[in-house]
């Protein structure tokens, strides 16, 4: 794992199909995804994704993360990021892989550059990785309670 880094991955017993459908559902995600519970997108690459991210999950507070879609791979991938600031550069991915056809691994990450990158990471990183685990636990149990 990259020092600039923050990943988490998680098995579910379920098919892919079924993982993307809840991962892809973003209306839906104040049911499962604790630390983003809501995000505006369309599937259009280059488009804004605002993200209302919980860094405190003992809060009901969140804070609007604006970033563009870059690649969205029906059935498999998500990555957006914030790509034009020279302060902060970021790259969020949510990937699906089929382990068989009733087991999916999630993965998700989140790869920072930029002269911001050390204080955001010295202050958030525990935070986003707590996030990144609730992430992939509520997902599994979204997924296999369905």
């Amino acid at each position: 794992m990259s020092k600039n880094k923050i990943e988490s991955k998680i098995t579910i017993h379920a098919p892919i199909e079924t993982v993307w459908a809840v991962l892809s559902n973003f209306e839906k995600y104040h049911e499962w995804n604790s630390f983003t519970p809501k995000i505006e997108l369309t599937n259009e690459l280059g488009s804004t994704v605002g993200l209302h991210v919980r860094l405190n999950p003992r809060s009901s507070k969140t804070i609007l993360q604006k970033e563009t879609l870059l690649a969205w791979e029906e059935g498999e991938r998500l990555e957006w990021g914030i790509t034009d600031a020279w302060l902060v550069r970021t790259i969020r991915i949510q990937h699906l892989k089929a382990i068989d056809e009733n087991t999916t691994e999630y993965y998700t990450s989140d790869a920072f550059e930029g002269p911001l990158t050390r204080l955001i990471l010295f202050f958030y990183r525990t935070k986003i990785q707590i996030g990144f685990d609730d992430v992939c636990t509520g997902l599994k149990k979204q997924v296999e309670g369905l």
